[in-house]
């Protein structure tokens, strides 16, 4: 009996004592972690770990200020491509994560907070990969075990004063001859574009600008080489976006977007801009692919839109970053679907009902921009007809002046601008 409780108080100082060291070991490393020469090592530490799952690209960190436990600021950070050139460049961040994952394929960060993040979403002409995919690419050659994939996690992601550039590939349209494509491309380099299209090495690029970028985002999941593709939860988002030349001023939006390997789909049910409130919902095609875009899609019309807008409350000044000659004064509701064509860019509208200064206009037609603007299946009803609203609307103009007083029916297949 004594050698039991012998061996059992030995047993009980032994697990004490190695609690007692953990818990010292524990502390010694927390305050060094909060030293100067504490914050490199924690600094060298996560970076190393961080910079297993890119073998395309290099995390650059100024310094760190904080702890290995708590979490930590980083300053002047910079995730570049091999070559240097930016992916993300941010002020400053904070960052709180699970550190039992920074070894882990499966990293798991709680909260991060971007302040000035500039974003440089791009893929060249003549590429495959977007340059995030690039990054974060798996190199791994030769036969390999059953292993888990490489994901990143972000429980909750603020983004402060950030801005976000996509560019993508741009051709003019080959199916018309070598004189009118040059005479596109002239038209697609000047100020006065409805694109933003520049020149580099190999082709032209078309730049999409998010400015002012403000907002939310939760239950991240980056996993950009992988099939199942990366999720994100939008909770509230706000920003000034150049689609086309002339930006749309989002107020607040809502929704999830999942980046697939070749495409984007997202479904927003929150669309506020000043004067509107819609829900939107599509897919943006990025390969020829008819499994996902219905059809074959030409190199020239890609990245192919398919996207759907739904409002009771619709101001037709916010549409005006689409067509600038809507009336800045009329309001209504509509549906509104994009599609990417041949000729252009279709802005289809359906059962549109809208007022304007002395007229009521209900009914739906289409708008195609492209090297021309060409409206097309009009059924338009204006009571009465004030025809310098509707004049306004229409490229040319209307060959009469005035206000009629009762009511009109327009319809017609198409009316063709070529005139920039």
């Amino acid at each position: 009996m004594a050698r039991r409780s012998r061996a059992l108080r030995n047993a009980t100082w032994g697990v004490g004592g190695l609690v007692l060291g953990i818990a010292l070991g524990l502390l010694v490393l927390n305050l060094v972690a909060r030293t100067r020469a504490g914050h490199e090592r924690v600094l060298e530490y996560t970076l190393a770990a961080i910079g297993k799952s890119m073998h395309g690209g290099q995390l650059d960190v100024d310094r760190i200020s904080g702890n290995l436990f708590e979490g930590a600021r980083l300053y002047r950070v910079a995730l570049r491509e091999k070559d240097g050139t930016p992916f993300v460049l941010a002020d400053s961040a904070d960052v709180d994560y699970d550190v039992r994952t920074l070894l882990s394929p499966r990293i798991r960060i709680t909260r991060l907070v971007l302040y000035k993040p500039d974003v440089y979403v791009r893929r060249l002409p003549g590429d495959s990969l977007w340059n995030y995919q690039q990054i974060f690419r798996d190199t791994t050659t030769g036969p390999r075990p059953p292993r888990t994939q490489r994901v990143t996690f972000v429980d909750s992601l603020w983004a402060v004063g950030g801005t976000v550039k996509v560019e993508i590939p741009w051709s003019p349209d080959t199916t018309f001859s070598e004189r009118a494509q040059r005479e596109e491309v002239r038209l697609a380099l000047r100020d006065t574009s409805p694109v933003i299209v520049r020149r580099v090495g190999g082709g032209y690029l078309r730049t999409i600008n998010l400015a002012n970028v403000n907002g939310r985002l939760r239950q991240i999941r980056f996993a950009p080489g992988a099939e199942s593709g990366s999720r994100i939860r939008i909770d509230s988002l706000r920003g000034r976006v150049q689609f086309f030349r002339r930006p749309a001023d989002v107020r607040h939006l809502q929704g999830i977007v999942a980046i697939l390997p070749d495409r984007v789909e997202f479904d927003a049910p929150v669309l506020r801009l000043p004067g509107s409130r819609v829900a939107t919902s599509g897919v943006v095609c990025m390969r020829n692919d008819t499994r996902e875009c219905g059809r074959a899609i030409p190199q020239n019309e890609l990245p192919y839109y398919d996207i759907a807008f739904r409002g009771d409350t619709v101001s037709f000044r916010d549409l005006q970053w689409m067509y600038p000659r809507f009336p800045s004064n009329a309001n209504g509701k509509l549906s509104l679907f994009l599609e990417t064509r041949p000729e252009g860019t279709l802005f289809d509208i359906r059962d549109a009902r809208f007022t304007a200064p002395g007229t009521r206009i209900d009914g739906s037609f289409g708008i195609t921009v492209g090297d021309t603007i060409v409206f097309s299946n009009v059924d338009v009803r204006a009571r009465p007809v004030r025809v310098a609203t509707i004049e306004r609307m229409l490229p040319d103009g209307l060959p009469v002046r005035g206000l009629i007083l009762g009511g009109a029916t327009i319809r017609g297949s198409s009316v063709r601008d070529t005139a920039r």
